[in-house]
């Protein structure tokens, strides 16, 4: 009777205990979280001394709002000045050249002109003296003539004794220098239609000149110059266009290092300040660190033995510490805590207690978090998640896989 009686206490006594364990392992987890965001880091864009950024922790800001300015430690202008004499030079050299190019094509224009002129002239002479020469020809061959009907009849009165022979050889003499000038004439006639033909094609030889008159060798030379110097101003040209190209270049470099504004990528919350009002920062360094409020989530730590439980896409429900209603929520991913946990992309890193343990980050339904615009969009508070499993699964799961191990070996 004793031993069932001490029997039914024992019973009672485990009864209970289990009775005090087992609903925590037949329910659901639930665990604690809290609202997180990432953070967007505005860089400082050039290196200079920060100016003007007035904004404190909890300020918003709007995506490309200019929150302060970067002044150079010190502003090289020496290239630009540089290039703005090159362009100067340049310039002025273009405009002797277009100068003298005006000028040489006004000269060729000219010494084309008179060429012109000349060769109009000259042919015009040599048809006058072609002409000229033809008729001392005809004068000549006429006396040729007269002076061998002179010889002849003085020879039929030589025959007649009617002459004396001094007579005859006079005219005998008379004849040759008629043949002799009528010779000669022919000869001029020649030389001067010769003339005439090589005028008429550009090449002048008459009165001792050379093949060309002078004004046409100041054109040919004239006008290779001009050609020259129209090459030169051409690359003139190109070439204050390159300067000035550089030089406008050289403008905007100095105008983006000048005052560099300092801008913010995104809309946000100011969440941390890394550098204030007269810092030093070097191009890259991080000035200012925004939250997000319209991609928060939330950022829970379970024991690693959740860690092959949970998967992407898991539902669970949130309660947002202070307020009453529940929301859906999903988990976005599941990771251990040693597998990037330090990342400086979140606003809040959750502590785990065991670089084992599992973080698993979650999304609510309609995205309904941070809904008060004060507070830095409430990231930071806490909030408690229930996922939809059996604190016991685990355990059952391990126990079935030992059994499942036995009765296979």
């Amino acid at each position: 009777m004793k031993r069932r009686v001490r029997i039914m206490v024992g019973s009672g006594l485990v009864a209970a205990g289990l009775w005090a364990i087992v609903p925590g392992m037949i329910h659901p987890i639930s665990t604690d979280a809290v609202l997180n965001a990432e953070v967007v880091t505005v860089r400082a864009p050039v290196d200079g001394v920060l100016d003007g950024v007035g904004l404190a922790v909890g300020d918003r800001v709007q995506a490309g709002q200019a929150v302060g300015w970067i002044k150079p430690f010190r502003t090289d202008t020496g290239r630009r000045d540089q290039l703005a004499l090159d362009v100067n030079a340049q310039g002025k050299l273009a405009e002797a050249l277009a100068a003298e190019v005006d000028a040489l094509a006004a000269l060729d224009r000219r010494l084309a002109a008179e060429t012109v002129d000349f060769r109009k002239a000259s042919l015009a002479s040599l048809d006058h003296s072609h002409a000229e020469a033809r008729a001392k020809l005809d004068g000549a061959a006429a006396e040729s003539d007269r002076a061998a009907l002179e010889l002849e009849r003085k020879r039929i009165l030589m025959a007649k004794d009617l002459v004396a022979p001094a007579a005859l050889q006079t005219a005998e003499a008379e004849a040759r220098v008629a043949r002799a000038d009528a010779t000669a004439a022919k000869a001029d006639l020649a030389r001067v239609a010769a003339e005439r033909e090589a005028a008429r094609r550009g090449t002048f030889v008459a009165g001792g000149v050379n093949n060309v008159p002078y004004s046409r060798q100041r054109f040919d030379e004239v006008h290779l110059k001009l050609l020259e110097r129209r090459s030169q101003q051409a690359a003139a040209k190109v070439r204050a266009a390159e300067l000035e190209g550089q030089l406008a270049a050289a403008e905007k470099d100095l105008a983006r290092l000048s005052d560099a504004p300092v801008t913010t990528p995104a809309a946000g919350v100011v969440w941390q300040r890394f550098a204030g009002e007269g810092d030093g920062v070097r191009s890259g360094d991080p000035v200012l660190g925004l939250v997000d409020c319209r991609t928060l989530y939330l950022t829970a730590v379970l024991p690693r033995r959740f860690f092959a439980e949970l998967k992407s896409g898991d539902h669970a429900r949130v309660r947002l510490a202070g307020e009453p209603a529940e929301q859906g929520a999903r988990v976005q991913s599941v990771r251990a805590a040693g597998g990037g946990l330090a990342s400086t992309a979140s606003a809040v890193v959750p502590e785990a207690r065991d670089k084992l343990d599992v973080v698993v980050t979650l999304v609510v339904e309609g995205n309904r978090l941070g809904g008060r615009s004060d507070n830095l969009c409430q990231v930071g508070q806490h909030a408690t998640v229930t996922f939809d499993m059996p604190a016991l699964a685990p355990l059952v799961n391990a126990v079935a896989g030992r059994l499942g191990s036995g009765l296979r070996g």
